[in-house]
C-alpha cells in the first residue's frame, strides 16, 4: 500500500521541479522511485533521516532556510480528515514541516486508508513545540483549554525531549474537538509555543492507499477521485 502510494506521488514530479519531502516510510519509498526514473529535481527536506536518505539516492538538497518557494511537497500524517486537516505528532519535526508545506505551491499528504476519518478523531495528542522561557505558561493555557497533558521524553536521555530548535515537546491531548479550525486558532494565539502539529487549512491534496485501489483526495470538493 505504501509503494502504490509513493508511485502515485511520483506522477505528479515533474523534471525540474523543487521538491519538498517530509519523513517516513512511503517518503522514503518516494525517494527511491526518483532515483530509479532518474527524475532530475532538487529536494528540500526539513528531516534528517530523509536528507541522509537523498543523498544515498543521489538527489540534491537544498538548504530549507535558502529556499523562497516549492513547487510540490510530500508529507505522511498520523491522522487525515475530509477536507485534508491532519494530525503529524509522532516525529517531533512538526514546526519545520509546516514551514515547507507552507512554502509549497501544493501540499499533498500521503497516508493509509487506516489513517482518514471524515473528521479528526485526535486519538493522537497534539504535539506543542514550546519555548523553554514559555513552558509554566504555555502549559497553564493549554489546561485551560482542557488539554491533558505530558512531556515528551526519551529512554535515551534524562529530562525533556528537546527539538531540533532547542525547544520543549508537550503533548496535548483534547478528548473532544468540536471546531477543528478553532483549536488550531487558539493554538496559534499562545505566545512561545512556536509551533503545533495540527495542519489546518495546508494540504492541497492527499493519496490515500487501499488494499485494491489509491484514492486521491482533493481540497476543492473533498470527494475521493479514484484512479
Amino acid at each position: 500500500m505504501k509503494l502504490k502510494c509513493a508511485q502515485k506521488a511520483f506522477e505528479m514530479i515533474e523534471d525540474g521541479m523543487i521538491v519538498g519531502l517530509g519523513g517516513g516510510q512511503t517518503v522514503a519509498l518516494l525517494i527511491s522511485e526518483i532515483e530509479k526514473h532518474q527524475k532530475r529535481i532538487q529536494a528540500v527536506t526539513p528531516s534528517q533521516d530523509t536528507l541522509r536518505l537523498c543523498m544515498e539516492h543521489h538527489i540534491p538538497v537544498l538548504p530549507l532556510m535558502m529556499t523562497e518557494e516549492i513547487d510540490i511537497a510530500f508529507d505522511g500524517c498520523d491522522e487525515l480528515d475530509a477536507e485534508l486537516n491532519a494530525l503529524k505528532s509522532c516525529g517531533g519535526i512538526h514546526t519545520q514541516e509546516k514551514i515547507a508545506a507552507c512554502m509549497a505551491r501544493e501540499y499533498v499528504l500521503l497516508a493509509d486508508e487506516g489513517k482518514y476519518h471524515e473528521k479528526l478523531h485526535f486519538s493522537y495528542p497534539v504535539t506543542a513545540e514550546v519555548l523553554p522561557e514559555a513552558l509554566s505558561y504555555v502549559k497553564k493555557r493549554l489546561k485551560d483549554m482542557g488539554a491533558e497533558l505530558s512531556e515528551r521524553r526519551s529512554k535515551q536521555k534524562a529530562g525533556l525531549t528537546v527539538s531540533d530548535n532547542g525547544n520543549y515537546l508537550l503533548e496535548a491531548k483534547f478528548s473532544k474537538v468540536e471546531d477543528t479550525g478553532k483549536l488550531s486558532s487558539e493554538l496559534d494565539g499562545i505566545p512561545g509555543l512556536v509551533g503545533h502539529s495540527l495542519f489546518y487549512g495546508i494540504a492541497s491534496k492527499a493519496i490515500i492507499a487501499k488494499a485494491d485501489e489509491i484514492a486521491v483526495v482533493e481540497k476543492s470538493n473533498s470527494a475521493l477521485e479514484r484512479v
